[in-house]
């Protein structure tokens, strides 16, 4: 399994902004604002996942992590299965220390947005507005202070982590940081006692699965109560595009779902048209592939179905939402042009079975 050091700003607890825990170290802005966007990577949300920040920004530029540098294709958005090892400055000082890890985690290339839909109420009070890694809250291990020792600490030096705040350790040929990182493999694999796990909720009151609740249904009530004008004004403009771009396009009687047509190799294609604002785009996707499953099962479908939302799907796990489930993603382009995405192996969808009567 691919590894990956993660140095963050040094906290007790790592489960919310406490004047009692003050973030220490971890760059200017810390030293500034006196504030992290690592301040919850230990906190389990209310869904179950914990969420881990650290930081990636350098000269007001966003930088990427080269995930395919763990395994992942040049042109993954994310990758599964990596153990993140979690270092900080040791209150606030050099050197790093191990301060924690997540097993079996998702790391994504570019800095992901909650967009206003928090995971719990304290990730809503401590504003935080993104993160770069995932993992089940079990997964998760956080090392107590009083177990932050020396054989915990890193290295300075070639073969080590440097001034980036990530470090793929598998990389290095060091001898020294091979043992090290050879000694945290079999600490993550259980081979050492465990430590803590993060707090089983936050602080602030949030019932679990508020924050997607509370989302879904004011999606639910500006959009899915009626059809809108911005529905049929989306669905025109798509139809338009359509017509631009296939030649002797084929509109196809509809039944439910919003449209039908042939595309240019003959494959039928039925589509759920959502209009969407960014912080609405999971809901929208959410409730089209519903539809669509459901006109699947009902009308025996066997053609493609694809989703077009009225904003540009920008989320690596929207995405995988739809496209990993074999359903399409088409949203707007500037210039009057659509960006239409389809699974990387697109099979025709077979109709959910019928039940057998017994």
């Amino acid at each position: 399994m691919p590894l990956l050091f993660c140095n963050i700003a040094w906290m007790k607890n790592y489960a919310g902004r406490d004047a009692n825990d003050p973030p220490k170290g971890g760059g200017g802005y810390v030293v500034s604002e006196g504030r992290a966007g690592e301040e919850l990577n230990f906190l389990a949300a209310d869904d179950g996942y914990v969420y881990g920040h650290f930081e990636t920004i350098k000269n007001a530029v966003d930088r990427q992590v080269k995930i395919e540098r763990l395994g992942a294709s040049k042109s993954a958005e994310f990758i599964d299965g990596v153990d993140v090892v979690w270092t900080a400055p040791v209150d606030g000082k050099d050197p790093r220390c191990v301060i924690g890890w997540y097993q079996n985690a998702r790391v994504y290339r570019d800095r992901q947005m909650f967009d206003g839909i928090y995971p719990s109420g304290q990730h809503e009070l401590d504003e935080i507005l993104s993160f770069r890694v995932r993992a089940r809250a079990e997964d998760v291990y956080l090392i107590p202070l009083s177990k932050r020792d020396e054989h915990l600490y890193l290295q300075r030096g070639e073969g080590w982590s440097g001034q980036a705040s990530w470090w793929y350790a598998d990389d290095t040929t060091d001898p020294d940081a091979k043992s090290f990182v050879k000694s945290m493999r079999a600490m993550i694999s259980g081979k050492v006692p465990s430590f803590a796990r993060p707090p089983a909720r936050s602080r602030v009151k949030h019932r679990a699965g508020q924050a997607a609740a509370e989302g879904y249904t004011r999606y639910v009530k500006r959009h899915e109560v009626q059809v809108s004008p911005r529905h049929n004004k989306l669905e025109k403009l798509f139809k338009d595009y359509l017509r631009r771009t296939i030649r002797d396009v084929q509109f196809l009687p509809t039944f439910c779902d919003d449209m039908r047509f042939m595309d240019g190799k003959g494959q039928d294609v039925m589509v759920e048209v959502k209009p969407t604002e960014a912080s609405t785009v999971r809901f929208a996707i959410r409730t089209a592939m519903g539809q669509l499953l459901d006109y699947r099962q009902h009308q025996r479908w066997e053609g493609k179905q694809l989703i077009v939302v009225e904003t540009e799907v920008t989320k690596a796990d929207d995405k995988a939402l739809a496209l990993g489930n074999g359903f399409g993603l088409a949203w707007p382009l500037e210039n009057g042009d659509f960006k239409v995405v389809w699974p990387a192996s697109h099979k025709p969808a077979r109709p959910l079975g019928r039940a057998r009567d017994v």
